[in-house]
């Protein structure tokens, strides 16, 4: 039912009256991978051969209103989704000026180097993008979004200003939660000049995650405070409600043609709750021999529990009330806390290499093997290799 009303959708926007110029593009990623070991999982791929984690068919349509106004919408299944399809975009843009962009819907959120293009294989060498660093739960933003762009002397440069609201599903220590991210500002400049450009993005908002087994334990902890006043304290800072989200960006690039090079490095803060400071970077490097580009890529991802340890750390492991039931509920409650907290670490890195052959325009065939490395537990250690297709039209 959801990709027939879609495609209704689809069929009224191509109906819309004929002075609109109605432009459709449209893109595809059919990738299979699979682990190298029977014992192996790695972004939802395990070692029998798949194609639903990271495959992607889009349609973008964009009709001009008229010389300054025009519309555009984005129709994407994903296999990961039992390829059902949805407008992920759908939004107005207004020209101010010939520098000035005003767009207001559902946008794409532009907090990396690829946002714009992220869904579009075709754009990028890898298969998928570095996980460490674009693997977050949401990309796309309800609200308003304002593009500034204009050159000076050999320089090219532009900025967004961005704000909205954005509602998705995540997940808190392994659990599905329900994500929301309100009041959020995002503000980015990128500099081009010849072979070299740089871009960096600041982003704020208040941050709530909601899960009823996750808030009932926090509950049920709350109840010790009579017993324990710190329990208080640690419920309401694990707890995701309100707190302000902070995240960093920064990207550069070098790409001479026949070689490039570029890193890109994130900083995500949610401060007084459960989520700990992460932080993520890769750098890339390739070279282009005619039709084929041989690349590298080494990405690390870290995220530092040592606030919430030390929040657990003001807890008794144990009371004495004289009551069994009430004892050993704490100790139950303690314990889950203690592994609440010791989830919220993270040390990976992985090593990818790859092989972009373009077939024509438009066409390219892709092969990716990565070595995946977890430091802290050497049973997540993983060998992925991915081959596909992007198409673009």
């Amino acid at each position: 039912m959801k990709t027939k009303l879609a495609i209704l959708s689809m069929a009224g926007l191509l109906a819309a009256p004929a002075m609109a110029d109605i432009q459709i593009n449209g893109f595809a990623n059919l990738i299979g991978g699979m682990t190298l070991d029977d014992n192996e999982t790695l972004y939802d791929y395990d070692s029998d051969f798949n194609f639903d984690p990271a495959s992607v068919f889009g349609l973008q349509v964009r009709g001009d209103v008229s010389d300054k106004l025009s519309a555009t919408a984005q129709l994407v299944g994903r296999g990961s989704e039992d390829y059902d399809a949805d407008f992920e975009w759908a939004y107005m843009t207004y020209a101010l000026n010939n520098n000035i962009n005003i767009s207001a819907g559902r946008l794409r959120l532009p907090l990396f180097k690829y946002s714009a293009s992220l869904d579009i294989g075709y754009s990028y060498h890898w298969l998928t993008p570095p996980d460490a660093v674009y693997g977050i739960d949401f990309n796309n933003i309800d609200g308003v979004r304002i593009d500034y762009s204009n050159y000076v002397g050999d320089w090219e440069y532009g900025a967004q200003l961005t704000t909205g609201r954005v509602e998705t599903d995540t997940t808190i220590s392994g659990t599905p939660a329900a994500l929301e991210l309100e009041n959020v500002v995002a503000v980015s400049f990128e500099a081009t000049r010849e072979w070299f450009s740089a871009r960096t993005l600041f982003a704020r908002g208040k941050t709530n995650a909601a899960n009823a087994q996750f808030d009932g334990f926090l509950d049920g902890m709350a109840q010790f405070g009579a017993f324990i006043p710190t329990a208080l304290t640690v419920s309401d800072d694990f707890r995701i409600n309100g707190d302000t989200g902070t995240f960093f960006e920064i990207a550069v690039d070098v790409d001479k043609y026949d070689w490039f090079l570029g890193a890109e490095y994130t900083q995500t803060e949610v401060d007084g709750a459960v989520i700990a400071d992460n932080k993520a970077w890769y750098v890339t490097a390739g070279m282009r021999f005619g039709k084929f580009t041989p690349h590298i890529t080494y990405e690390v991802e870290e995220a530092d529990n040592a606030t919430q340890l030390g929040l657990v750390a003001t807890l008794p492991s144990s009371i004495a009330t004289g009551d069994a039931v009430t004892d050993g509920t704490w100790a139950a409650i303690y314990q889950g806390a203690a592994g609440i907290a010791a989830q919220q670490k993270l040390d990976v890195s992985a090593l990818t290499v790859g092989l972009r052959y373009d077939v024509e325009p438009g066409f390219a065939l892709k092969t990716d093997v990565t070595w995946y490395s977890d430091d802290l537990n050497d049973l997540n250690d993983a060998t992925l290799l991915k081959v596909g297709v992007n198409y673009t039209f």
